[in-house]
C-alpha cells in the first residue's frame, strides 16, 4: 500500500478526532441518568437517528465481503440493500410506533409486555451471545484483518487491541449519545470515502454505461431459486425471517431510535436511512463490477477488489480519507454492539432480576462496568478467530444471525399483528424453535428430504423455521391461555399506527409530512431495482457445470471443485460448485456444451474461463462456425489516464501469451497467484431455439500446458441488431 504522509496524517486525525468529538459531546451533555446514559435523553434529531442506523449497520461487511461478492455475483447483492425497502416500511409503520408510545428501552421488555419475562430473558440471553461472540469478536478480527492489508506493520493482534480501544473508550464513557453523534460524524466520512473510491472507477471503467453494455450478467438481479448464494426466492424469504428481526426488533440497531427526540424524528430517521440504502449498492457493489471489469487477472479472490482498486486509483490523501470511512465503519459497528449488549445486560438481566431497586447511579455504573467486561470478551474471542487462519469471518457472522432470527421474527411479528397469540406459546416457539426446530431443519430436513435438497442453504434453512415457528405459535395459541385485552394496550398493531401523534401531526406537515417522503424513498429504491434488472434481464447466465456437456474419445473431463484451488492457494474466482476442467490427450479433441437457447435470435455469447500456466491454447466453434476470440486488457500507464482498456482479438486463444501481457502491463500492480480468470467474448450469433453448440477445441497440447478451464457461460439478446 503506497500511503503518503498525507495519507497517514488525515488517517491518524480521523481516528483521535472522532474519539475526542464523542467524548467531548457527552462532557457537555452531563449525563447522570440511566435514561441519559442508555437513551441519549431522548433528544436525537432524525438526521442523527438515520445516519446512526446505517453507520451500524455498514461495516468491513460491506467494504471488504460485499464488494467481494459484487466482484463475483455482480448487482443481485444490492438486494441485501434494497430489500430494505419492506423491513424499513414494516418498521416505521408498525414497530416503531408502540416502541415508542409504550416508552421501551430495550426489545427485550418490548417482549415481555407482550407476552411474559420468560420471552424478555431468553432474547435477552440470545442477543448478548450473538452480538457479543458472533458479531463483536467478528467484526473486532475483520476490521484488524482490513488495517493490516493497508498498514502492514499493525499486526492483526495489535490492530484488535487498537480498534477496542478506539471504539470502547467513547462508547463506555458517553453511552448510546456518544455512540450517536460519533456516527453522525463517521456516517459523513464513510459514504464519502465510498463514493470516493466508485468515482474513480467508473472513471476508468468508462461508466456505468459501458459496464452495462460489456458485462451484462453483472446487472442479473433477481437469479434461480437453485442459485448457490443469492437465489430470489432466498432473498425473498429472508426479508421475513431474518429482515423484520435485524431491522425491527435488534437492539444493536433500534436503540438509536429509541432515543429519538419525537416519534416523528425515529420514523422519519429511518427514512433516512432508507435513502441511503438505495444508493449503498453504488458503493459496496458497483466497485466489485469494476474491479472485475479492470482487475480481473490481477487478483486471485474477490475479498482483495476493495483494497487493490484504493491503492490503485487514489492520489495522495483521498487513500487516508478512504481508509477513515473504514475505520468509521468499524469504530461505528463495534461502538453500537458494545452499547446495545450492556443495555441488554443491565436493563433486561441485571435490573429485573438481581437489583430490581436499584437507582440511576447503580444502573449508569453497571452499563460503564458491563461495557469493559463485553469489550474484554471481543477482545479474546477476536484474538481466537486470528488463530484459525482461512476463517470465513463474514460467513460466520451472517450465518450465526441467519439461524437465530427466525423464532425471534415470528413472535414480533406475529405477537403484533394479532392478539390471540398467547405467551406460552411464544415462550414454547423460542425455545423449541431454537433448540430442536432449527437442529432437525440443518441436519435432517435439508440434507435428507430430496424435495428439499436442491435448496439446502441457510437462506431456506431460516425461512423454513420461520414458517414453523409460524405454526407453532398459531397451533398453542389455540390451546393455551391468552393475555387480557386490557393488558394488551398500546403492543398490538391498530389503524392508528399508521399516524404520528396529533401534536406531532401539526407540527411536521407539508414539506415534513412523513407519508411523502417515504413515498419518494419507496419509489427511488424501487425505480433504482427494476432499472437495473431491465438490462440484466436480457441476459442467461449458467454455472458450466450444471450445462450438458461431452468430449472426443480419449479426452478426460471431470467438475473441478472451488476447494481445490481454494486449499492450496488464496484462489476464489469461480461460482457455482466449480469449474468444467477438460484435460485433452491431443490436439484436436474437444469439448461441447449444450447451450440452451429458448427464444431465436441474435446472441451475443461469452464465457468465464481459468488462467494459468497449466492452462493450454483452443480456439472456439459456435454452431460449427469458428468464433474471434476477443477480450479487454488493462494498461497501467505513467500518463493519464492512469489505466485504459483495449479489446484484443484473436482466432486462437493462448492463455500463457495472455498471462505475459497483463504482466507487462500491469507492472508492479498484480496481486493474482498462480491461477486467475479472463471473461473472453466469441461475438454475436444467430441461434435457433433449443441448443447451440460451444465447442473449445485444443490446440498446440503439451503435457505441461493443456488444459482447458470453463467456470460459466454468458447469453445475451441482442435487441439493437448485429454487431
Amino acid at each position: 500500500m503506497n500511503l503518503t504522509i498525507l495519507d497517514i496524517i488525515i488517517f491518524t486525525g480521523y481516528f483521535t478526532g472522532v474519539i475526542l468529538f464523542a467524548i467531548i459531546v457527552a462532557a457537555r451533555s452531563k449525563t447522570k441518568s440511566a435514561s441519559d446514559y442508555f437513551l441519549a435523553s431522548k433528544k436525537l434529531p432524525w438526521y442523527a437517528v438515520g445516519a446512526s442506523f446505517i453507520a451500524s449497520n455498514v461495516s468491513t461487511e460491506h467494504f471488504i465481503g460485499m464488494v467481494g461478492w459484487g466482484f463475483l455475483y455482480g448487482m443481485a447483492v444490492a438486494n441485501w440493500e434494497w430489500g430494505n425497502v419492506f423491513t424499513f416500511s414494516a418498521l416505521i409503520w408498525i414497530f416503531l410506533p408502540f416502541y415508542m408510545r409504550g416508552n421501551v428501552s430495550t426489545m427485550p421488555e418490548f417482549l415481555e409486555k407482550r407476552f411474559n419475562k420468560s420471552c424478555r430473558y431468553i432474547y435477552a440471553v440470545v442477543m448478548i451471545v450473538g452480538l457479543v461472540i458472533a458479531m463483536l469478536g467478528g467484526v473486532m478480527f475483520a476490521g484488524a484483518k482490513a488495517i493490516n492489508v493497508f498498514f502492514p506493520q499493525v499486526s492483526v493482534t495489535m490492530g484488535i487491541i487498537i480498534l477496542a480501544v478506539a471504539a470502547g473508550s467513547y462508547t463506555i464513557y458517553g453511552g448510546l449519545l456518544s455512540v450517536v453523534w460519533a456516527d453522525f460524524l463517521q456516517y459523513i466520512l464513510l459514504m464519502a470515502g465510498g463514493i470516493v473510491v466508485t468515482i474513480f472507477g467508473l472513471h476508468y471503467a468508462g461508466g456505468i454505461s459501458n459496464l452495462m453494455a460489456s458485462m451484462p450478467e453483472k446487472f442479473i438481479v433477481f437469479y434461480s431459486p437453485q442459485h448457490e448464494m443469492i437465489p430470489w426466492t432466498g432473498w425473498v424469504a429472508g426479508i421475513f425471517s431474518v429482515g423484520i428481526w435485524y431491522n425491527c426488533a435488534n437492539q444493536f440497531m433500534v436503540q438509536r431510535c429509541l432515543g429519538a427526540r419525537s416519534e416523528w424524528d425515529a420514523r422519519m430517521g429511518i427514512v433516512m436511512a432508507g435513502f441511503s440504502k438505495a444508493f449503498l449498492p453504488f458503493i459496496v457493489v458497483v466497485p466489485g463490477i469494476i474491479a472485475f471489469y479492470l482487475f480481473q487477472s490481477n487478483i486471485s479472490d474477490g475479498d482483495q477488489a476493495w483494497p487493490f482498486m484504493v491503492n490503485q486509483f487514489l492520489p495522495a490523501g483521498f487513500i487516508g480519507l478512504v481508509l477513515a470511512g473504514l475505520a468509521s465503519a468499524i469504530l461505528s459497528t463495534l461502538s453500537a454492539i458494545t452499547n446495545s449488549s450492556s443495555t441488554i445486560f443491565t436493563l433486561d438481566i441485571y435490573k429485573p432480576i438481581f437489583r430490581k431497586k436499584a437507582g440511576d447511579k447503580e444502573l449508569h455504573f453497571v452499563g460503564r462496568l458491563s461495557g469493559v467486561i463485553v469489550m474484554v470478551v471481543g477482545i479474546v474471542i477476536a484474538l481466537i478467530l486470528a488463530s484459525f487462519p482461512g476463517i470465513t469471518v463474514f460467513k460466520l457472522i451472517q450465518t450465526v444471525f441467519f439461524y437465530i432470527a427466525s423464532p425471534i421474527s415470528a413472535c414480533f411479528l406475529i405477537g403484533i399483528m394479532w392478539k390471540k397469540i398467547t405467551p406460552a406459546a411464544a415462550t414454547v416457539t423460542m425455545i423449541f424453535g431454537f433448540i430442536i426446530v432449527l437442529p432437525l431443519t440443518i441436519f435432517v430436513n435439508f440434507p435428507m428430504i430430496p424435495l428439499l435438497q436442491p435448496y439446502n442453504s441457510f437462506m431456506y434453512h431460516t425461512f423454513f423455521v420461520f414458517c414453523v415457528s409460524i405454526l407453532i405459535l398459531v397451533i398453542l395459541s389455540f390451546f393455551t391461555k391468552p393475555k387480557a385485552e386490557s393488558e394488551l394496550v398500546g403492543v398490538i398493531w391498530t389503524k392508528s399506527a399508521l399516524r404520528i401523534p396529533e401534536d406531532e401531526r401539526k407540527k411536521y406537515k407539508g414539506f415534513r409530512n412523513l407519508g411523502i417522503w417515504w413515498a419518494l424513498m419507496v419509489i427511488t429504491i424501487v425505480s433504482l431495482c427494476v432499472y437495473t434488472a431491465m438490462h440484466g434481464s436480457k441476459t442467461l447466465w449458467l454455472e458450466a457445470e450444471k450445462v450438458n456437456f461431452t468430449v472426443t474419445k480419449n479426452s478426460t473431463v471431470e467438475v473441478q471443485k472451488r476447494s481445490a484451488l481454494a486449499s492450496k492457494e488464496k484462489f476464489n474466482l469461480w461460482t457455482g460448485s466449480g469449474q468444467v476442467l477438460f484435460i485433452p490427450s491431443k490436439s484436436g479433441e474437444s469439448l461441447t456444451f449444450k447451450v440452451p437457447v429458448k427464444e431465436e435470435g441474435e446472441y451475443k455469447l461469452s464465457a468465464l474461463i481459468t488462467l494459468g500456466k497449466d492452462y493450454g491454447n483452443f480456439h472456439v466453434l459456435v454452431d460449427n462456425q469458428k468464433a474471434d476470440i476477443s477480450y479487454p486488457l488493462t494498461i497501467l500507464s505513467e500518463t493519464k489516464p492512469k489505466f485504459s482498456v483495449t479489446n484484443k482479438t484473436v482466432a486462437v486463444f493462448k492463455p500463457n501469451d495472455l498471462i505475459k501481457e497483463i504482466n507487462e502491463n500491469s507492472g508492479d500492480s498484480s496481486i493474482a497467484g498462480p491461477h486467475t480468470v479472463k471473461r473472453i467474448n466469441f461475438g454475436t450469433f444467430s441461434l435457433k431455439t433449443n441448443f447451440t453448440d460451444l465447442v473449445f477445441v485444443a490446440e498446440d497440447v503439451l503435457s505441461s500446458n493443456s488444459l482447458i478451464g470453463v467456470d460459466q457461460i454468458m447469453l445475451t439478446k441482442n435487441t439493437k441488431g448485429k454487431k
